[in-house]
């Protein structure tokens, strides 16, 4: 073979004619400015294919949190596994919305259409849910309403809070008519004692630990009982506050956490019984405490269909409670609940006592009642009791 020949034979791999001999795509022209190196980079491992990845997968979470909370309780029995783990998601609803808003605003950028239609969607659906908290007309009329003006406080002052004097300074500050507190031990009970002066009828059942309760007043108790609601261990206090201007039965009660579907069927029973003993009540009646349930789980629903009872915190917005230790996520469980006869004129969360939990405070018109033969409250000796 000619030398010249040889010389211009195409080395292995390579295509012989110039420009072409050292990239593995289409040709560029030369002093295109380009390098004459053609690298390229699966669509999967690009940017914004790793982007559009992401944003499905966080659609894919908020929607199934969304829809376990929804369509969950339907579905699946309660009490089993999959109903109390499809429960737990609506503790957290607020979050899921705000999770639904947020990938939305970035589904618009980085996502897909079906990734917006999801996101839309379980927004929508959260909104429906969630805005009549904020929505007027609970408190509409009631400072206009007849009867006596009272002040509810609810405190879970947690057992293993030592810095009782901080408690009890809030607690006189207050001056509060009622006030329930929850999880009081041998040492908080002791230190609920030094309120006589500010609280002169108390009901205490104290605890070892997170399972005492006391229900304090300015005004005299009647009929007062440690009632079990089927929460062994658990007691809540049942008694009739005497006002000079009315009666009013109070509830205080405080079941364990749903920690997993046993004790979830627990806090279903516990609940719905509190519903019905509020709902036989012939006067007005509150129900206070530390319920362990946000109004958007079963049983929070159960209780509120059972006992015909409104939440104080309606057209007030999303009051969290717990945990005060933590700056989020915080969700609320802690809850004055009341029968349709009375009325509300504020509601808030107070300041922060030394708990995981913040106290919940609110100001309520109860209809005054004609008690035939009532004894004036000013006439009716001071009682403690301690059990």
């Amino acid at each position: 073979m000619p030398k010249d020949v040889a010389a211009q034979k195409p080395r292995p791999g390579t295509s012989g004619r110039p420009g072409l001999d050292r990239v593995s795509g289409p040709m560029i022209p030369p002093n295109s400015g380009y390098s004459d190196v053609m690298t390229t980079t699966p669509v999967a491992d690009h940017p914004a294919g790793r982007r559009r990845r992401l944003v499905a997968l966080g659609t894919g979470v908020v929607a199934a949190t969304t829809a376990a909370g929804w369509v969950g309780p339907w579905l699946a029995p309660p009490g089993s596994v999959i109903g109390w783990l499809c429960d737990l998601t609506t503790h957290f609803r607020v979050y899921t919305a705000l999770a639904a808003v947020a990938g939305l605003v970035v589904a618009f950028r980085h996502g897909g259409i079906a990734a917006r239609l999801v996101l839309g969607t379980v927004a929508a659906v959260h909104a429906v849910e969630l805005l009549p908290a904020w929505l007027p007309g609970a408190t509409a009329g009631a400072e206009r309403r007849d009867g006596a003006v009272i002040d509810v406080v609810c405190l879970n002052v947690r057992y293993s809070n030592r810095d009782t004097e901080r408690v009890l300074e809030y607690l006189r500050s207050q001056r509060a008519d009622v006030v329930a507190v929850v999880e009081v031990d041998g040492v908080w009970a002791d230190a609920i004692a030094s309120l006589g002066g500010d609280y002169p009828f108390a009901h205490v059942k104290r605890g070892d630990s997170y399972e005492g309760i006391a229900l304090l007043s300015r005004w005299p108790l009647r009929d007062a009982e440690v009632v079990d609601f089927g929460t062994r261990g658990m007691p809540s206090i049942v008694a009739t506050v005497i006002t000079p201007a009315a009666e009013i039965t109070v509830i205080a009660t405080h079941p364990r956490p749903p920690m997993g579907p046993a004790l979830d069927r627990e806090l279903r029973h516990h609940l719905r019984e509190v519903g019905r003993r509020a709902a036989a009540s012939e006067s007005p009646c509150l129900v206070v405490g530390d319920l362990n349930a946000t109004p958007w789980c079963e049983a929070f629903r159960g209780l509120v269909a059972a006992g015909r009872l409104r939440d104080s915190a309606a057209g007030r917005g999303i009051q969290n409670t717990w945990n005060a230790r933590l700056w989020g996520p915080r969700i609320p469980i802690d809850h004055i609940l009341v029968s349709p006869d009375v009325a509300v004129i504020d509601r808030r969360v107070g300041p922060d006592v030394g708990s995981d939990h913040f106290p919940v405070e609110a100001r309520l018109v109860v209809p005054s009642r004609q008690r035939d033969g009532a004894t004036s409250a000013r006439s009716m000796p001071r009682r403690l009791s301690f059990l």
